[in-house]
């Protein structure tokens, strides 16, 4: 519910991960308890299953049959992303993405902490993801202690936006960036960000919704790591008119993901 009392429904999540214990069993969890608050669709990005941040080609193939498996039993609940470790070779990268998207059941690609996205590593990625018109999810996040190796902040997913501007980019974790993440990747009109990160802090949806444009924001839990109702807090409690919340929560995902 929001602060006016209205009811939205068939939002879209668009940063979702499975989890690797037991996920067909946790996934139906995952989707009727999104039902049940007015989630309609989730984007899903296989998780790291216990890799790490640097999956091997073999690890990579394994995270990406679990999601196809995930997508082909909830077809109507599902959007895939396909995910990816830019350190492999272009050869196996490329395969891999021609794999995903045959099954017509994937909108984009998921890369996560390593490498960093000013790294060239990117480049064979990003240009196929430029061609097949494919978003790109992007971890990033701001931090001055527990820093992964490679771990992008938003001026980093300001550089790849300059180097690839028709690809879209969507740069994960709204209150991990902050106020200084929102003003890097202001200028960039491809970068998107979405609105999960840190347990929900007041005023952040606000402010990118205004120095950004609510058309660049876009609802995203991060679950299973995050709590749905929290984070949809976030958004349902926000200053903003009752348009953009409807924006963020689902009309720019539908635009942006083609759906």
């Amino acid at each position: 519910m929001t602060g006016t009392g209205k009811q939205i429904t068939g939002i879209i999540d668009v940063h979702t991960h499975p989890h690797w214990v037991q996920p067909f069993r946790r996934m139906h969890d995952m989707i009727r308890l999104a039902k049940s608050l007015g989630i309609e669709k989730l984007a899903v990005m296989g998780g790291n299953l216990g890799f790490g941040y640097r999956p091997s080609a073999p690890q990579v193939e394994q995270i990406n049959d679990l999601t196809i498996r995930l997508l082909r039993r909830w077809p109507d609940e599902l959007i895939g992303f396909c995910r990816l470790n830019p350190g492999l070779p272009e050869s196996f990268l490329l395969r891999q993405i021609d794999r995903c998207f045959a099954t017509g059941l994937f909108k984009g690609i998921k890369l996560a902490v390593w490498p960093n996205a000013r790294s060239k590593l990117l480049d064979p990625v990003m240009r196929k993801a430029e061609e097949l018109g494919a978003v790109v999810l992007h971890h990033c996040w701001y931090k001055t202690v527990r820093k992964y190796e490679g771990e992008s902040d938003p001026a980093d997913i300001a550089d790849l936006a300059a180097r690839f501007p028709r690809v879209r980019i969507i740069m994960a974790h709204l209150t991990g960036c902050g106020c200084r993440g929102v003003l890097d990747v202001k200028p960039f009109k491809n970068v998107y960000i979405d609105t999960s990160g840190s347990p929900a802090m007041a005023g952040m949806v606000e402010y990118g919704a205004r120095t950004l444009g609510a058309e660049r924001l876009l609802f995203g839990s991060d679950a299973f790591g995050r709590d749905f109702s929290a984070q949809l807090a976030r958004v349902l409690d926000a200053g903003i008119p009752e348009a953009q919340r409807r924006m963020i929560l689902r009309d720019n995902a539908v635009k942006l993901l083609g759906l």
